[in-house]
C-alpha cells in the first residue's frame, strides 16, 4: 500500500461500524528515518479510532520486537535502529498516557538468521462479525497468539519517569 491508502485504511477504523482491527506494521520500511510522516499519521488515526464515542474498535497493532540482524551497523542501519527505538517509545509513552482503552501491541520477535518478519503488511477490520479478508487475518492472528513468538508492549518498556521522578535517586536525597 502507499501511504495515502495505508491512512485511508486505518481511517476506516474509526466508523462506528467496526468492532475490531488487525493493523500489521512489520516491513522494515516502517522504521526507515524519512517514514516519520506516515507513521505518525498511522499512529494518530489508531488514537482517534479508540476515542471515538461509543464503543472504540478492540485494535491489535503488530509491530517488530527487534530489527533483524540484516539491518547492520551501516549509517542508514544506525539510523533505523534510533527510529525504531523512538518509535516503540512513542507507542508505549502514548499508550501509558491515553485516557481511552488503548490498541494492543505485539511484537513479533525476529530470530537473528531471519531478515524480516514472517508476516506482510496489512490492515483489516472486523464488521459485522466478518474480517474483509478472513483467511490473511486469522493466520496472523493465530501467529500472534502462538506462545514465544510475540511479547506485548507496555509503559514498563521504556523510561517514562523523566528527571526529578520518584525513580531519581536525588530525589531520596
Amino acid at each position: 500500500m502507499n501511504d495515502e491508502e495505508w491512512v485511508g485504511a486505518v481511517s476506516r477504523i474509526g466508523d462506528p461500524g467496526v468492532r475490531a482491527a488487525l493493523v500489521v506494521q512489520c516491513g522494515l520500511d516502517w522504521v526507515r528515518p524519512h517514514r516519520l510522516g506516515l507513521r505518525n499519521a498511522v499512529d494518530e488515526a489508531l488514537i482517534n479510532a479508540q476515542a471515538r464515542g461509543g464503543a472504540p474498535p478492540q485494535i491489535t497493532r503488530v509491530l517488530l520486537h527487534n530489527l533483524p540482524a540484516a539491518v547492520g551497523d551501516s549509517p542508514e542501519g544506525e539510523a533505523m535502529a534510533r527510529s525504531f527505538a523512538e518509535w516503540n517509545h512513542r507507542l508505549a509513552a502514548s499508550a501509558a498516557l491515553l485516557s481511552v482503552p488503548a490498541p494492543q501491541v505485539e511484537r513479533l520477535i525476529i530470530e537473528g538468521s531471519e531478515t524480516g518478519a514472517s508476516v506482510a503488511d496489512m490492515v483489516d477490520v472486523l464488521v459485522d462479525g466478518r474480517w474483509s479478508d478472513a483467511p490473511r487475518t486469522e493466520a496472523v492472528l493465530r501467529i500472534v497468539s502462538s506462545p514465544g513468538v510475540t511479547t506485548p508492549l507496555t509503559s514498563y518498556d521504556v523510561n517514562l519517569d523523566g528527571p526529578f521522578s520518584d525513580a531519581d535517586p536525588s530525589v531520596h536525597m
